[in-house]
This record gives C-alpha cells, structure tokens and sequence, in this order.
C-alpha cells in the first residue's frame, strides 16, 4: 500500500507543469485580532521520509496562501519540495484573519509539518549527496526560491528538469534548472529487490537566503 502511494506522489510531483508564481508577501506586518483558521486542507502522504518542515506561509484578505517559504528545513530536499509543491497547489485554505474591527486582512503564518518514515519498505528513494545553492551575495534584494524536479537515470545522474513551482522570475528559474542539472549529485533509487532504477525526484533552490537547518545540519555548499 505504501508503495502505491509513494509512487503516487512521486508521479504527482514528476507530472505537474510549472505552478503559479509565487506571489509577493505584503510589507507590512498585519497583527488581526482574530488569526486564522484551516478550513480545508488536503491529506499529506507519507514519503518515507521522517522529518519536519517549517513554513512562513502569507494569507489573504480572502483565506487564500499565495506565498509559502521554507523557514526551517527538514534536511531533505524532496520533502522540502514536496511541501512547497502541496500549498502551491491550493491545498490550504483558512478562514481570513480579522482586525479588531471585524474586517478580513492579510497576515502571516508559521507552522511546522511533521512526517513519519511510515511502515517499512524496501523501496530506496534517490538521495542528494551533494546540494548547491546560489551564493546569496548575488541576489542581495530577494528572498524567493523555485522547486525543480528531476528525473535520474539508473546511476542517479539527472536527465532532464522541469520547473515545479516558478519563483516568479524566468531567469532564476532557468538557473534552478542549470543548478540541479550540472551541479547536484544523487545516489540511486533502488527497488525491491536491491535493483538500482531510474526515478525521479524534486529539490528546492534559494534565491537571496537559505533556510534554517534542521537540528541535525548535513551541510550545503553555496555555488
């Protein structure tokens, strides 16, 4: 059952064209009275992974998340990804958060998600074993990042890209994309039987800053 889904989401995330952009958060931090309130939120699949995610979500006037960003990050660029990829998709809505004269404004949200290993399998996922990311030096007025996915081969070498979730801006996004193709290594995927396979996989690329790390920091190098 597991194996279905992982494969499910996997496929769900290898699968989506470009999303909307991310839209820009307001300046001005809006305090409401009144914070607000899931209203509906799709399920969140397990991918095998055991980790938290943080985020700064910015809610509209409306109960609506244009604008998601990684604050703390799991460790893992796949459930990093997978994580973006889920708000952009319009899988959260709040009730708006409310002044104190009872009129919706927008505001901010952090939260953390928390996602087990699940049960056992012998599945191996593909893995990152070297993660760059732009020097931050060289994007000194933006915070935004782009989600690209990746399909490897059986040697876990990237064949091709595609960007998942857009940063808004075309030539960060075709840098993403040249980042993951030439820079980022990756182990195998392997399955059932110990086979290494061909796969795909998502990370998340920073523009103008990087996450916290999770407690258990793996390092990335800035490239």
């Amino acid at each position: 059952m597991k194996r279905c889904i992982l494969t499910m989401v996997l496929t769900a995330l290898l699968g989506m064209g470009a999303l909307m952009p991310q839209a820009d958060a307001a300046v001005e931090e809006h305090r409401p009275v009144q914070p607000p309130q899931v209203i509906q939120r799709a399920p969140l699949y397990s991918l095998g992974i055991e980790g938290r995610v943080a985020v700064d979500m910015y809610v509209d006037a409306e109960g609506k998340v244009p604008s998601v960003r990684i604050w703390r990050s799991s460790g893992y660029p796949l459930l990093d990804a997978y994580m973006l990829v889920y708000f952009h998709a319009g899988s959260v809505i709040f009730s708006p958060a409310l002044d104190a004269e009872g009129q919706p404004v927008p505001c901010y949200v952090r939260q953390t998600f928390s996602f087990s290993k699940g049960e056992e399998t012998q599945i191996k996922l593909a893995e990152a074993v070297k993660q760059v990311q732009p020097k931050i030096k060289k994007y000194p007025d933006v915070k935004t990042q782009t989600v690209i996915s990746a399909k490897l081969d059986d040697k876990g070498k990237v064949q091709e890209t595609k960007t998942l979730v857009s940063s808004g801006n075309e030539e960060y996004d075709t840098a993403a994309a040249e980042l993951v193709q030439k820079k980022w290594k990756f182990s195998p995927a392997h399955d059932a039987e110990g086979k290494a396979v061909a796969s795909g996989t998502a990370c998340v690329i920073y523009f103008g800053y990087l996450p916290d790390p999770p407690e258990m920091q793996t390092g990335k190098k800035e490239g």
